[in-house]
């Protein structure tokens, strides 16, 4: 009973190392937990601005039209560095088109890595910088998809233009005006 009783006041005695006022009552750590909470709220805030779509990957459509041709471009407009999406170029002609070709403008690539496009077009070559995609020919009422996956390098960030632009030949059909975000 005597040992019992003497390990109960052992146990309630302070330890040792312990300041009760530093550790018990926080005297002089008052404003801990003000900070814990500040951070906690600023990491809240960038998840909710992140459901929201601020740091981007929901994808948009951006869609021109002539009399000749329709093109839509099926992309996000704003991303993050290492994420992976596809861009989605749709174009159907409403006349003979003998020689369609998709220019785009370099920001597509730059600080992007391309992972495929399906399906292959017909030729791939460089016009002053740009990337042409040569689709071959396309008679009224007939359409072409091509679908390109990209990765974001995750150094690349800023502002990219990505145009495109619509082509027969050397005939400028329509052309789109986009730009890129890339976040950290």
């Amino acid at each position: 009973m005597r040992e019992a009783a003497a390990e109960l006041q052992r146990v309630a005695n302070q330890p040792e190392l312990i300041v009760l006022k530093r550790h018990r009552d926080l005297e002089g750590r008052r404003w801990h937990p003000v900070v814990r909470r500040v951070l906690l709220a600023l990491v809240l805030a960038v998840l909710v601005l992140a459901l929201l779509n601020v740091f981007g990957q929901r994808p948009a459509t951006s869609r021109a039209a002539t009399h000749a041709a329709v093109l839509s471009v099926y992309s996000p407009s704003r991303v993050r560095g290492g994420l992976l999406y596809t861009a989605r170029f749709h174009v159907t002609a409403l006349t003979n088109l003998p020689k369609v070709q998709l220019v785009l403008a370099p920001g597509w690539f730059e600080g992007m890595q391309v992972n495929s496009t399906i399906p292959q077009p017909v030729s791939e070559g460089s016009d002053n910088g740009q990337v042409v995609f040569d689709l071959g020919h396309l008679g009224p009422g007939k359409s072409s998809i091509v679908w390109v996956q990209f990765q974001v390098n995750p150094t690349n960030v800023g502002h990219r233009s990505q145009d495109v632009l619509l082509t027969d030949g050397k005939h400028e059909l329509l052309h789109i005006d986009r730009t890129i975000t890339v976040f950290p």
